[in-house]
C-alpha cells in the first residue's frame, strides 16, 4: 500500500506535529518576572480575548533578585504621576468589565492598594498610547509591573484594546 519511503515520511511528519503541539503549548516566559528569579505562588487573572483582555497577576518572592535589574527601577516622587495615570486607566477598564460581568475573575480579585506604592519600591512600564486633541491621553495597550519591596510581590496590570 504505502512505500518504506512514505511511511517514513509520514512518520516524520506526525513526530514534528506531535512536538510542535507540545511547543505551541507552553507558555511564554515574562521577562520581567524572570528577572527578579523563581517565585514561589503566582494568581492570575483575566478577562477578554485574542486582542482585547485585561490581566492582573501577583507573583509572591521570598528572595527576589532586585539589585541592578534590568527592566525595573527605583520609583521616584515623579514617577508617582506616570503610575497613576496608568493605574486610573486599568481601574477604570475593571469598571467597565464590572459593569457587563461583575463576576468575572479579574473583577472579582483585584485587590490592588495604591497606598501601599512609596519610593523603596521598584516599577517597570511598556506603555504604548497616544495624547488627544484636549491632552488626555489614550493607551492601546500596556504593561505595568510594580514590585513592592515590604511584601515581596510583584504586581502585574496588562490591558490591550
Amino acid at each position: 500500500m504505502f512505500s518504506v519511503k512514505t511511511k517514513k515520511i509520514i512518520a516524520v511528519v506526525c513526530l514534528f506535529v506531535f512536538v510542535l503541539s507540545f511547543v505551541a503549548c507552553t507558555v511564554v516566559e515574562d521577562k520581567v518576572v524572570a528577572s527578579l528569579g523563581k517565585y514561589e505562588k503566582r494568581e492570575f487573572y483575566t478577562s477578554g480575548g485574542f486582542q482585547d483582555f485585561t490581566d492582573y497577576a501577583k507573583y509572591y518572592y521570598t528572595s527576589a533578585n532586585i539589585a541592578e535589574n534590568k527592566y525595573l527601577k527605583r520609583i521616584r516622587e515623579t514617577d508617582l504621576e506616570t503610575i497613576n495615570i496608568h493605574l486610573d486607566d486599568f481601574e477604570g477598564w475593571i469598571e467597565v468589565i464590572k459593569k457587563n460581568d461583575a463576576l468575572r475573575e479579574v473583577v472579582v480579585n483585584y485587590d490592588f492598594d495604591r497606598t501601599i506604592i512609596d519610593t523603596e519600591d521598584y516599577y517597570y512600564i511598556d506603555s504604548l498610547g497616544y495624547t488627544e486633541n484636549d491632552g488626555h491621553i489614550s493607551f492601546v495597550r500596556y504593561n505595568i509591573y510594580l514590585f513592592d519591596t515590604q511584601t515581596q510581590v510583584l504586581y502585574y496590570f496588562h490591558n490591550n484594546i
